[in-house]
């Protein structure tokens, strides 16, 4: 039986990074960038007012005042993708739109309220002008040369946005894995059967599906494979056919788990069996070929805990993807907890903030068959190995789902 950084470690050692494609910019929404994006102009491009109002030359008007008032002559208007051409001197005004271009010889911007209209061709100021003033500078946002986005970039609506501005109209990406989901088990039916007594219906398919394209992956669920060997055998030989084959059940030591041995039979390379971790000890790690092959437990909880521990850091590594770890920090435990064993257990939790500090409990029973304790709550709480209990009041590590 591994620990669990060894398992993680193994797994991780055993993953390939998949190849890169070019995909249209407007399909690459969650997709994982291949290489640094550089700029090749600045954002942005020119100098450009950020208020309404007037452009104009400061160098003359830094002591005007309300007794000493100056007057400029409205020589054009500049608005947002018709600029104003000329040079203007420094008793001269350009009437500017927010993002209009600021023309040559202005090198600043009065807000229009700020501005007295004499008439239609002049302008009264009873204030001083700083130079630089609601000026967005070429290069403020963006500047030529600089790299803009690094590959391992999940891409989003800003980064998106980013790439568009640029001109960019494709985009390097990772390739996405496929991912294969079978379950198995005599008990388990579809979501729309009626269970007969002693049967329940295929959540954990449904979840893995869920988990699997929230990480960006694509899932296929394979249905349900009873416990029979032959069957089960050509079952996993479909599910071979994707870079990732995610088994549910049949990988403890009951009479009937043959997940295993068929494995064995198949040619799997299984590179551990067990971790040492609550939930999710009989975990199954194997490859054959270029796929992945995960035993997962069939507890739905022990499901969930092993996909975000194991698989889905797999997942993140083949699309290239800069894997940050999970927001992580500590908090206080408001009871008691007892774990009278030396594996590394996951609690499902509630985090709170109460009089400036973190307190965390658990969602009640922490059994691997409750699902309902996984949908409650919104951290996992760590304790160690070598901890069998914490008392009210203490710290713990908290991992935030």
């Amino acid at each position: 039986m591994v620990n669990v950084e060894e398992a993680l470690q193994t797994i991780l050692s055993h993953t390939p990074v998949l190849k890169r494609e070019e995909v249209r910019l407007c399909s690459s929404l969650g997709r994982t960038l291949a290489r640094d994006m550089v700029a090749g102009e600045n954002l942005p491009p020119h100098d450009n007012s950020s208020m309404d109002g007037y452009a104009l030359a400061s160098s003359a008007l830094r002591e005007v005042s309300a007794t000493h008032p100056a007057f400029l002559s409205v020589v054009g208007e500049a608005r947002a993708g018709k600029p104003f051409r000329p040079r203007i001197r420094t008793d001269q005004a350009v009437r500017v739109m927010t993002g209009g271009v600021v023309p040559a010889g202005a090198d600043a911007v009065v807000p229009t309220e700020l501005v007295t209209i004499v008439d239609s061709r002049s302008i009264m100021l009873s204030q001083p002008v700083e130079a630089g003033q609601h000026i967005r500078r070429a290069g403020e946002d963006i500047v030529r040369g600089e790299v803009v986005l690094r590959a391992g970039q999940v891409l989003g609506p800003p980064h998106l946005g980013i790439l568009a501005s640029l001109g960019w109209k494709k985009v390097p990406v990772y390739k996405v894995p496929t991912v294969h989901i079978l379950a198995t088990g005599d008990e388990l039916v579809p979501i729309g059967a009626l269970p007969a007594e002693g049967q329940i219906r295929n959540s954990t398919s449904v979840m893995l599906e869920a988990y699997v394209s929230e990480a960006g992956a694509e899932p296929t669920a394979l249905g349900i494979a009873t416990d029979d060997k032959r069957k089960l055998r050509k079952k996993i030989q479909e599910g071979l056919n994707a870079h990732v084959l995610l088994i549910t059940g049949g990988v403890s030591v009951g009479a009937y788990d043959f997940v295993g041995a068929v494995l064995a039979e198949i040619g799997v390379d299984v590179k551990f069996w067990k971790v040492n971790v609550k939930p999710g000890k009989p975990l199954l790690f194997g490859v054959l070929d270029d796929t992945l092959v995960f035993g997962l437990p069939g507890n739905p909880v022990s499901t969930c805990i092993t996909f975000l521990r194991f698989v889905r850091p797999a997942l993140y590594k083949m699309m290239g993807r800069v894997f940050d770890t999970a927001l992580c920090f500590r908090a206080i435990i408001d009871h008691d907890i007892h774990k009278g064993d030396t594996r590394r257990q996951y609690l499902r939790g509630i985090v709170h903030q109460t009089d400036k500090e973190w307190h965390v409990r658990t969602t009640g029973s922490q059994s691997s068959g409750v699902l309902s304790s996984m949908a409650k709550a919104n951290c996992l709480i760590m304790l160690p190995e070598d901890t069998r209990a914490v008392r009210a009041g203490e710290w713990v590590d908290i991992e935030l789902l």
